[in-house]
């Protein structure tokens, strides 16, 4: 079957599944439903595929950060998100929030399509409730109650996600719970104040990467923290703090640099002195808080990963997985680690997870693409569904990708029960009976989408699609702002990661976009229908998730950017045809492809385009052919281009925005391509996701950049920070213009999407020449 008749067959099939009576013929049903669902882009059928999937997105990620040789983008933004947390920090100090005045930004949404969470600990609220604190990819620190409602953001004041998380009790009477977040990346913060605001720890170095963050409940309160530094070469580490986060030192240092793992107990007499430590195959233990590590049992020196877990039912048990060859392997102590005995290989998807039971020494669960759950010490594993399912019964199944799991004892403190919190792609589920049942407690009111693009209708402005990561491709009707928290549910209408939403005539009667092995088609704007799924051009070489552009002249037509440039044409109802557009060869100086095009709008002849590495071109006739731009500014090799927008009224000026981090991020040309001068000031270097310029005759830029919104105030000629307090430090990726022009609609990679009301231009007299 084609993509696209599983596409025009989807809703048949639906109802097909909603009539049948026997179990057997929903099995078959449920199996052509699969078929129809692209199965998530960081997930295939086996680990060959799945690692090389993995690859070649972490490769896209960083190519679009591109920068010189020794230019550490990374530690750029972690400098550039802690000077605006600093800023945050010092007006909450002066109490001087009352001069930010009312604000620009509300909260669209997703409130119903959660994004990826990590991490899940017990606290309390406000008022002394039990409650939920949940760690997301790049959305902050959520707090909800146990059922999962009333989600608040924690986080928004602190950069780069919580993939790891320590919750204490306030400090001293009347204050809130005590934070501590980290980072795979090694970033640590803390908040003593509810998450209003946010500090680095004394003590601490540079880390590389953090594994693990763990508590011992003991009356000094241990946080300790796993992770490595450069210290004459990388090594693993282990850092403690018995004073609330304010300092740590070290506790322990390893020969080099190894993935392992920490683990704590979380009940019992234990809890508040032990901790075990797995470092080179090889166990190490503490009984004094985590002051000193003694070495252990040495399980396999040959293993170059590791990750560790117990059962406080045992003496304890413990579970350690090992990367031996390529190949994942559990192990199991019944005796507190004195020994381990090679348990079964894990041959299913595994993103280091591994957590077991506090109650039930038998019951271990790991994550991967779906989870897998042991009631026999590990001997077999059955999943607890197929990623597939969740889309049938959202509520009651694991979404795909599972990168966290965390057990705690039942908050209402009955005997031998535990509560399980699954952290997944489409947010954090529970368990109260060991996994045989789950509950999504992300289904409504917490703003986690990771969205790439943004497209709203001209004609029907209230409506919104969304391309999303893991979360597809959605659509929704965006409502007035709620009180608090995002206002507007979002329907997924198909499975998987899209971006670069285009349409040819800004309606939404024909879109496409992108998915990672495919261009997907809707037609129809009242009543959508996704119609087909299109092949890449043979042969072409392009991005991960290559860009696509309407062509304006005909919306039922659009571009491909390749290596070359295409052009598909309907032949059919659900049917495209694509055929070489320009002859022009795209890998100038030794780029890869073309990353960004436009058309000019009063003059869709005159277009413009960006290559990898920085070269530029322009063209008057509709893209046929193309001259090199002649000037484009110093470094250029350093930049890749993202996007590139033609002014909206004068067809000779366009800006382009890319990498920053060696060279300008944005660039202008005010001849139709010729030459390119930087538009930089007021800029860090940081990386431009997405342009668009204002269209109220200001002059003004919009930009979606790694460190945040931006605003190009063409009267004073400089960029300004458009964020506040009130909104999240995270990455915004896309941004467009809607609402006849009033509104700025950003979408972020981790805190879903925001709108920001344009200010009103200056008067006629006060703005700038049209250059």
């Amino acid at each position: 079957m084609s993509r696209a008749q599983r596409s025009s067959t989807s809703t048949f099939l639906l109802l097909i599944l909603a009539a049948c009576s026997s179990g057997g013929e929903r099995r078959e049903a449920e199996r052509e439903r699969e078929l129809l669902r692209p199965r998530p882009t960081e997930n295939v059928l086996d680990d060959e595929d799945e690692e090389r999937q993995h690859e070649l997105r972490r490769e896209w990620y960083e190519r679009l950060h591109r920068a010189a040789r020794g230019v550490d983008w990374r530690a750029i933004e972690d400098a550039n998100a802690e000077a605006e947390l600093q800023r945050r920090n010092a007006l909450a100090a002066t109490q001087a929030q009352w001069l930010v005045g009312p604000t620009r930004w509300t909260e669209v949404g997703s409130r119903n399509q959660a994004g990826r969470t990590h991490c899940g600990a017990l606290g309390v609220d406000a008022g002394g409730n039990a409650a939920l604190y949940v760690g997301t990819d790049k959305g902050g620190i959520w707090r909800g109650t146990l059922s999962g409602t009333s989600w608040t953001a924690l986080g928004d004041n602190v950069f780069g996600g919580v993939h790891e998380l320590a919750v204490l009790p306030g400090e001293f009477a009347g204050e809130p719970d005590f934070l501590l977040v980290a980072t795979s990346g090694g970033l640590v913060h803390v908040s003593r104040d509810g998450g209003g605001t946010w500090t680095i720890p004394a003590g601490l170095p540079t880390f590389t990467g953090i594994r693990a963050v763990r508590k011992l409940a003991n009356a000094s309160k241990t946080i300790l923290i796993l992770g490595s530094y450069n210290s004459l070469g990388t090594k693993s580490s282990v850092w403690g703090s018995n004073d609330y986060g304010r300092t740590f030192t070290q506790r322990w240092i390893g020969p080099g640099s190894w993935g392992g793992g920490l683990w704590v107990p979380r009940a019992g007499a234990s809890a508040a002195t032990n901790a075990y430590l797995l470092d080179r195959g090889q166990l190490f233990t503490s009984t004094n808080g985590g002051a000193s590590f003694a070495t252990g049992a040495v399980i396999d020196a040959t293993a170059t990963k590791g990750v560790l877990c117990g059962s406080e039912a045992g003496a304890p048990t413990l579970y350690a997985a090992l990367q031996i060859g390529g190949v994942w392997k559990l192990y199991r102590s019944t005796n507190g680690g004195t020994n381990f005995a090679y348990v079964i290989d894990i041959t299913n998807s595994f993103y280091e997870t591994l957590t077991a039971s506090i109650v039930n020494a038998n019951l271990v669960m790991y994550g991967g693409l779906e989870v897998w759950r042991s009631t026999n010490a590990g001997a077999s594993f059955a999943r607890i569904n197929t990623w597939s399912t969740y889309y049938g019964d959202p509520l009651h199944k694991l979404h795909a990708d599972s990168f966290g799991i965390d057990v705690a004892p039942d908050p209402a403190g009955a005997p031998g029960a535990e509560n399980w919190y699954i952290a997944t792609d489409g947010g954090t589920y529970v368990s109260t009976n060991g996994g045989v049942n789950v509950l999504n407690l992300c289904g409504t009111g917490i703003g986690i989408g990771q969205y790439y693009s943004t497209l709203t209708s001209r004609t029907t402005p209230a409506l919104c699609l969304a391309g999303a990561q893991d979360q597809g491709y959605q659509r929704g009707s965006v409502q007035p702002p709620s009180p608090s928290g995002p206002s507007t549910d979002f329907t997924q209408l198909i499975s998987g990661d899209y971006g670069h939403l285009t349409s040819g005539d800004g309606s939404h009667a024909f879109v496409y976009c992108t998915y990672p092995g495919f261009v997907l088609v809707q037609v129809g704007e009242a009543s959508p229908s996704l119609v087909a799924q299109l092949n890449f051009p043979t042969g072409s070489t392009n991005a991960w998730m290559p860009p696509v552009v309407a062509d304006p002249l005909d919306n039922t037509r659009f571009f491909f950017l390749g290596h070359r440039l295409w052009r598909y044409t309907r032949t059919g109802t659900s049917t495209w045809a694509n055929a070489q557009w320009s002859t022009q060869d795209f890998t100038v100086g030794g780029g890869a492809w073309m990353s960004a095009l436009d058309f000019a709008p009063t003059n869709p002849q005159r277009a413009y385009a960006v290559n990898d590495v920085g070269r530029l071109f322009w063209s008057t006739d509709h893209g046929v052919t193309w001259t090199l731009s002649s000037s484009v500014g110093g470094g250029a090799q350093y930049f890749y281009g993202q996007d590139v927008e033609a002014h909206p009224e004068n067809p000779l000026i366009a800006v382009v925005g890319g990498s920053g981090y060696s060279t300008a991020g944005v660039r202008r040309t005010l001849d139709g391509g010729v030459t390119w001068s930087a538009l930089t000031a007021g800029l860090p270097q940081t990386l431009v996701y997405d342009l668009a310029w204002a269209t109220d005759g200001s002059e003004d830029v919009y930009a979606a950049t790694e460190s945040g919104p931006y605003r190009w105030d063409a009267q004073h000629s400089t960029w300004l920070a458009i964020s506040e307090n009130r909104t999240p430090i995270t990455t915004y990726w896309s941004v467009e213009i809607v609402d006849q022009g009033r509104t700025a609609r950003f979408g972020t990679y981790g805190r879903g999407i925001w709108d920001y009301a344009l200010p009103e231009p200056p008067p006629r007299y006060l703005r700038p020449e049209r250059y």
